[in-house]
Formats: C-alpha cells, structure tokens, sequence
C-alpha cells in the first residue's frame, strides 16, 4: 500500500568536491615524426571512426606509425596492464565511442 502523504526525497548524484579549473595536459606542436594509438572501445563503428581520423592526420602529418587497440567492450574499463603498453608504443592516443 502506498503512503500519499510520505515525502519524496531526491538525491544529487553531482560529487560535491570542487577539483578547481579543469586543465589541459601539455601538448606538442606537432604530429610529424609520432606514433598514433587508435584505441577502440568495441561499440559498432568506432575502428572505422578512428581509421577514418588516422587517414586525415596522415594526410597532415608525416607520422612514424599507428597502432591499434581494441579494449574489447565498452562496458568494461581499460585493463591498466594495456594501457601502459600502449603508452610504450605510441606518443598520442586517440580513444573514439561510435553506433
């Protein structure tokens, strides 16, 4: 049976720390000469997204190479394990989430 007069109580999911102004890891000026990690979350069309991105910045950039990765589930975190080897292998990291 349902209580007309009980009240509703409404939560604020919004994390109540302040991390302060948001900033932007330090970049280089250029692509030339760096290797490109595509790494994929598996949902449909995200290899061909980021294929489609690698063909546009090799057309402006002389890069060393790409390397792909696939964490294999957009449900599931990044295995820390992968994501330091990738982090060997290239000097940029492209993550991409498509349908």
């Amino acid at each position: 049976m349902t209580n007309i007069n009980s009240d509703i109580i409404t939560l604020d999911p919004r994390d109540e720390n302040n991390p302060g102004p948001a900033m932007l890891a330090p970049r280089g000026s250029t692509l030339d000469g760096k290797v490109i990690a595509l790494f994929s979350n598996n949902k449909p069309h995200s290899v061909e997204l980021l294929r489609m991105i690698a063909d546009v910045i090799k057309e402006r950039y002389s890069i060393e190479g790409i390397v792909e990765h696939n964490k294999g589930g957009h449900q599931w975190t990044a295995q820390p394990e992968d994501l330091i080897d990738l982090a060997k292998q290239c000097h940029v990291a492209i993550h991409a989430t498509a349908e």
